[in-house]
């Protein structure tokens, strides 16, 4: 069955007429905008070409920075190992020798003959020069260690003075990383006392011997140096095999410009290229194009912020442009001859078309009449796909039919899908609410007890989630003393809740054992660390606050410094920080400290979330702001201060969704007269 002819002469005139049309203006558009658009187009593959390769250099360097850090830390672990071992058989020879021995000129010159025995039999074990030492304390803190170039006026990497290293040195030995008085290098040391007794409450300088081993480390780095190298010879090999054009260059540099590894020369660009430096210092990469001369070039700075290198590749546009021009030529005689070969095709072809394009059309508007919700409607669409289309065709009219009602079928799966996702989705929701008042019922409500002489409190704690990683718990003491602990949990969502609520189970069970803020700390973190698959961690400050006298003993794993407020408004922070962060690493000894809050002192705690939260502008709330507040503040009690701190964080904040758990834990030593507060 065919259509009425004038129908048929009517669309067959107009469309020849658009065909027309549409072949004159093609020709002219294309060879108008062919050029330059193949031309962008080609230069963009370029630079695409140039990000691509960059990031595979980077990746290739990052991963050889990974390994050269690796080698030294392996380094310098087995130096220490090396050098506890070399002290420790010293020592013991020491002991044998002195027992068989009076003192004596010859006994003092085995001593030496022993120690220069021992330093020699480990440098030859593990190709690195050791040194041992042996001296009174008074020695070392007047001479230092002459071998090593360790001067007894210089501080340590952890700006301790060698007297306070001797004066807390364990009888196991310590470790200590000390400048040399050169100021080139550094040398690893190992404090071992000879004479340990348990009846000294204090050394002896002038008797009491030490042990010093130890080594520079620049010997120790030999490996991760070469390792360098060749990593830098393997990219080298690799500029030289890749392709570059006959006036291009691929060059590496480091920081302060010097070359080093190059394929082609940059010398004459890099003067034209320090806006695209500057840029790939604060973009990673940058790309642009640069002129020398009469000569424009294509230009990609990549920035290597492991090594601090510039990686730099350029090409000239007139080489990337150059197979252009007979591309295109012939990308214009052929487009030319398949577009009206299409034309005609299409008039051929449109008049079988609008028959079943026509039950396309009309079954197209029954399914946008159907109401999805209904089962009965979706079986309904099904069926009506089935019968109305011609799915038996075999050209492509048939394909299309059967495309159709594929889709069909599908879009009706999908919406049944999309369905039980929504219920799915209503009944998680239901359970991450039970969570967070799970949560929520794990943590005190601090801001419901009564303040108390020389004790108030508050806390504050808004999860960015449903359910967050921030803690907080205040407690107290069988001997009257309050347990004060906050935490920062390293993710968010249900895996950190979890992981601070066994936070808090373990610090609860820590404290009133009876430890200390610091041995509580070194508790927790052996068992998180003994127990954590998922290598998570926790930022933790723990404290004991008297109430009576304001004494404060806190130990901080890794946690913000929490801030002292004085009535007056003058702030301090608590700058100790006892250790890392808790339940990354084993084998972690924090220390403790200890403060006082003078009448009408607060303790403000808070985590990481406060100090972070950003408006939408991505800028950070951060300590300046938060001191300000503090300080007018600084009168009020615990919930009207941590209320006035997040009112300004909500203002700072604005529109900006919350980037992070925001907790605050307030204590007060509070001050009961006649009149009140």
């Amino acid at each position: 069955m065919g259509f009425p002819a004038e129908n048929c002469m009517t669309l067959r005139t107009k469309l020849s007429l658009s065909v027309g049309c549409a072949v004159a203006l093609s020709i002219i558009l294309t060879l108008v905008l062919t050029w330059q658009r193949i031309s962008r187009f080609v230069l963009s593959s370029e630079e695409r070409h140039f990000t691509v390769m960059a990031q595979t250099v980077e990746k290739n360097l990052e991963s050889s920075y990974q390994e050269y850090l690796a080698a030294k830390v392996s380094a310098v672990l087995s130096a220490k190992q090396y050098l506890r071992t070399m002290a420790m058989d010293a020592r013991n020879d020491l002991y044998a020798l002195e027992k068989i021995l009076e003192p004596s000129v010859a006994r003092n010159r085995l001593h030496k003959l022993l120690l220069d025995n021992h330093a020699d039999e480990q440098s030859s074990m593990v190709d690195t020069n050791y040194t041992i030492h042996l001296a009174t304390l008074k020695e070392l803190l007047w001479v230092g260690i002459p071998e090593l170039h360790v001067s007894a006026q210089m501080n340590s990497s952890k700006q301790q003075s060698l007297a306070d290293v001797l004066a807390t040195l364990p009888a196991d030995g310590e470790f200590a990383l000390w400048p040399t008085t050169t100021g080139e290098e550094l040398v690893l040391l190992f404090f071992l006392p000879v004479d340990v007794t348990s009846e000294k409450e204090s050394p002896t300088l002038d008797s009491d011997r030490v042990l010093v081993s130890g080594l520079r480390l620049t010997r120790l780095f030999h490996a991760a140096e070469t390792l360098l190298r060749n990593r830098i010879d393997a990219v080298r090999q690799n500029f030289e095999q890749a392709q570059c054009y006959d006036r291009g260059c691929l060059v590496l540099r480091d920081e302060q410009g010097k070359k080093l590894v190059a394929h082609g020369d940059d010398t004459v660009l890099r003067r034209q290229m320090a806006s695209l430096y500057a840029m790939a210092r604060s973009q990673d990469y940058a790309t642009g194009r640069v002129d020398v001369g009469s000569e424009e070039f294509l230009c990609h700075v990549a920035w290597i912020q492991s090594y601090r290198w510039y990686f730099i590749m350029a090409a000239p546009l007139d080489e990337l442009r150059a197979p252009l021009r007979k591309l295109v030529s012939q990308l214009l005689l052929a487009g030319i001859v398949i577009l009206m070969a299409a034309v005609l095709c299409t008039i051929l072809l449109v008049m079988r078309t609008i028959r079943p394009l026509r039950k396309l059309r009309d079954c197209t508007s029954e399914l946008a009449a159907i109401d999805p919700s209904s089962p009965s409607n979706l079986d309904a669409m099904d069926m009506m796909l089935v019968r109305r289309l011609n799915l038996h065709r075999r050209d492509e009219l048939g394909d299309l039919a059967r495309s159709f009602a594929s889709m069909g079928r599908q879009l009706t799966q999908h919406i049944r899908a999309s369905m039980a996702a929504i219920a799915k989705q209503k009944r998680m929701e239901g359970e991450l609410a039970a969570a967070r008042e799970i949560q929520n019922g794990i943590l005190p409500d601090l801001n419901s007890i009564p303040p108390e002489p020389g004790f108030a409190v508050g806390a504050f704690l808004e999860a960015a989630r449903e359910v967050g990683g921030d803690l907080y718990d205040c407690f107290t003491l069988e001997d009257g003393r309050k347990a004060l602990v906050l935490g920062d949990v390293s993710d968010k969502g249900a895996p950190a809740a979890l992981f601070m609520t066994m936070t808090v189970t373990l610090v609860r069970y820590a404290l009133r054992s009876g430890l200390d803020p610091a041995q509580a700390l070194t508790r927790v973190n052996a068992l998180l660390e003994e127990h954590n698959p998922g290598n998570m961690f926790v930022t933790l400050f723990l404290a004991l606050y008297t109430p009576d006298t304001g004494e404060l003993l806190y130990a901080n794993g890794g946690h913000c410094l929490p801030w002292i407020v004085a009535s007056q408004g003058s702030l301090r922070q608590l700058e100790g920080l006892s250790g890392p962060l808790v339940g990354a690493m084993p084998d972690v000894t924090y220390l403790l400290f200890r403060d006082a809050l003078a009448a009408g002192d607060s303790c403000f705690l808070y985590s990481d979330g406060l100090t972070e939260a950003m408006n939408v502008d991505k800028a950070l709330y951060g300590d300046e702001r938060l001191s300000h507040c503090l300080a007018a503040h600084a009168a009020d009690a615990p919930s009207a201060l941590q209320e006035a701190v997040f009112a300004d964080i909500c203002a700072f904040r604005g529109d900006a969704p919350p980037s992070d758990d925001i907790t605050m834990l307030v204590v007060r030593r509070h001050v009961v007269s006649k009149g009140g507060v």
